[in-house]
């Protein structure tokens, strides 16, 4: 099923989460936890469908704000959201409350409070204009932290890759032998880099070498 967003400027996947947590009774920092209990998940997953309903942001974009969880557990969580709209009738209560709340508050000064900033965005306006500095929001800093980490990680991943690769040139006679970890390996860096919103790769896609 194609989503078609409904798009607004101060519609943001932020301003969701905050909604969402204040309509199922769960706290943002819940929200963003690794907790998988069910009124946790329940919220985390109406916020996942709200944003592709409301935004334009990617799955990759909605699982950075949601503590950078990958695209592939944002697709779950959307189909699951979509699952419980439609047969659980306290879900769809808090959904449609959470729903209404983000519409109302898309109306204010308060949603641009609220907005999505890349991390990338964040760091390019610093760099430009250096006094701005002090002026980041802790959720700024910290989401340019997660992304310089995870950047830091796939570095590692790819230098690593590249290393075994060099093993197909120096030991043609292996290539049968490391074929298959090196594909997992670029699958795991391909899947990496789409998280990050540098890649989208189909599902299902394979690597061949």
């Amino acid at each position: 099923m194609t989503i078609v967003a409904v798009a607004h400027r101060h519609i943001s996947v932020r301003l969701i989460v905050f909604a969402v947590a204040d309509s199922f009774g769960v706290s943002v920092q819940d929200m963003r936890a690794r907790r998988r209990d069910g009124k946790v998940y329940h919220a985390r997953a109406a916020a996942c469908l709200l944003a592709r309903e409301l935004t334009g942001r990617t799955y990759p974009q909605i699982g950075r704000v949601l503590a950078g969880r990958d695209h592939t557990t944002i697709i779950h969580a959307v189909e699951r959201a979509r699952e419980m709209l439609a047969s659980d009738d306290d879900f769809k209560v808090a959904y449609t409350a959470a729903k209404m709340a983000v519409e109302t508050v898309a109306a204010t000064k308060l949603a641009e409070l609220l907005r999505d900033d890349e991390p990338v965005t964040i760091a390019a306006r610093i760099c430009e204009y250096p006094a701005q500095a002090n002026r980041l929001s802790t959720w700024e800093i910290i989401s340019m932290a997660a992304r310089l980490v995870a950047l830091e990680e796939l570095a590692a991943d790819a230098f690593k890759l590249l290393a075994d690769l060099d093993l197909l040139v120096d030991q043609p006679a292996s290539a049968l032998a490391l074929r298959g970890p090196l594909t997992s390996r670029i699958t795991s860096v391909a899947e990496s880099l789409a998280s990050l919103g540098y890649a989208n790769q189909p599902e299902g896609a394979q690597h061949a070498l």
